[in-house]
């Protein structure tokens, strides 16, 4: 492992706090202007790819997406400057295609209209086989290949809260989507941010960007709720990056569940004082955020066994629960079925077990909860380790709603 780069983050105000109004173009070249004077490399030729976060089909001002308008600003900079090729790429949610996710958002067109190319990063064709010889939790995945073999790969994340270590997604969690879909399910578990943190070795990027014009707060990352803050934020290291992030949105340091994995594994600089900042003074533009919420018992209005549940469990089934709070799906659950129960976690118990069985349907959730609950006939086993999109849509579609959707 080499020597750790010196990392340097630039912070851009917009000037303006009316989002139609905002020049997202010029926010891109001053970012550049910025980084390029600190002696940090700006591609001029070759071929680029970009890794935006569209995992769900909501626009960047509902603070869920990379803004289009900064994809588009950059690819059009990026051409000026020499740049032969620029792909843009990511992978969505499960319960949803790229194509859905890119045209929905605005990106397919931004995107093509800049002079740029899409790329579904899921279709077979479109990914390789790499190997994680220092891995001990898997020794090859796939990944995207024009990402791969791009001479410059540029990962331009979303600020924005994340269930899951009540922290955020930024950079470094960015890289999620680089996953297959089999894969991200596989190890949506206690081990996915040591995964991520390999990829990122395996494929570290030239630049990194994130999009904090409208921030998530609240019970993201897919039902977050939009917070101005009026910043574009650029690095040569995606550590660093998510450091300043949260401090731009007051999040203790020590949350950052996906940036300390990493900093661990030697992808980046996460201590403070080794941070470069250029830019506005952050005590003079921070706000400070509302973070997830992450109880599950007398939340919603359902009954919920817990045992020991893994991270994937639990962010898949509180975006269930959230959405259908959201959207009150709820009410129509209560009135088909009567009131559920679920059950997550390899060793819960439950005591009113005849009771909640009476009250409505029982649903038994992923692969570990106990045999006796997974194989009793009144249940219904939602299988998979996790079974991700597939708790919403076996929920729905045991209540005879599955037209509602899964989420």
């Amino acid at each position: 492992m080499g020597e750790k780069k010196r990392p340097v983050v630039s912070i851009v105000q917009s000037n303006t706090p009316i989002y139609d109004d905002v020049d997202f173009k010029g926010m891109i070249q001053r970012s550049l202007e910025n980084l390029e004077a600190e002696g940090i490399p700006i591609p001029s030729s070759g071929n680029v790819f970009i890794k935006p976060n569209m995992v769900v089909p909501f626009p960047a001002r509902e603070s869920l997406t990379t803004e289009p308008k900064f994809i588009s600003g950059l690819i059009a900079t990026l051409r000026e400057r020499g740049v032969k090729r620029v792909f843009v790429g990511d992978s969505s949610a499960s319960y949803i295609t790229l194509d859905e996710c890119f045209e929905s958002t605005g990106m397919a067109s931004a995107v093509l209209e800049a002079g740029g190319e899409v790329v579904d990063i899921d279709a077979t064709s479109e990914r390789v086989e790499v190997e994680l010889p220092d891995s001990d939790i898997i020794e090859r995945l796939t990944v995207p290949r024009k990402a791969l073999e791009a001479d410059f790969l540029i990962n331009f994340g979303k600020i924005k809260t994340h269930r899951v270590g009540n922290s955020m997604t930024g950079c470094v969690k960015n890289y999620v989507g680089f996953l297959a879909q089999d894969t991200r399910l596989k190890y949506h578990q206690t081990r996915l941010p040591k995964l991520v943190s390999e990829l990122h070795l395996a494929m570290p990027e030239s630049l990194c960007f994130a999009d904090a014009m409208i921030v998530g707060e609240g019970n993201g990352p897919d039902i977050s709720k939009p917070r101005f803050l009026g910043v574009l934020l650029s690095a040569n290291d995606p550590v660093a990056l998510d450091t300043i992030a949260a401090e731009l949105i007051t999040l203790n340091r020590s949350d950052l569940l996906f940036p300390w994995a990493a900093y661990f594994e030697g992808v980046g600089e996460i201590e403070r004082n080794r941070i470069h900042v250029v830019g506005p003074d952050i005590r003079n533009i921070a706000i400070n955020i509302e973070k997830p919420v992450p109880i599950l018992h007398n939340r919603f209005p359902c009954n919920v066994v817990l045992g020991g549940m893994c991270d994937g469990c639990f962010a898949w089934f509180m975006a269930a629960c959230l959405f259908w709070e959201k959207d009150r799906i709820w009410e129509k659950i209560h009135e088909s079925k009567g009131k559920p129960t679920f059950m997550l976690g390899f060793n819960a118990d439950d005591l009113k077990f005849e009771k909640h069985l009476a009250q409505g349907p029982y649903f038994v959730v992923g692969d570990c909860p106990p045999e006796r609950f997974r194989n009793d006939p009144r249940t219904v086993h939602i299988q998979g380790c996790c079974p991700g999109p597939a708790i919403a849509e076996k929920t729905l579609e045991h209540c005879q709603l599955q037209e509602e959707g899964a989420l």
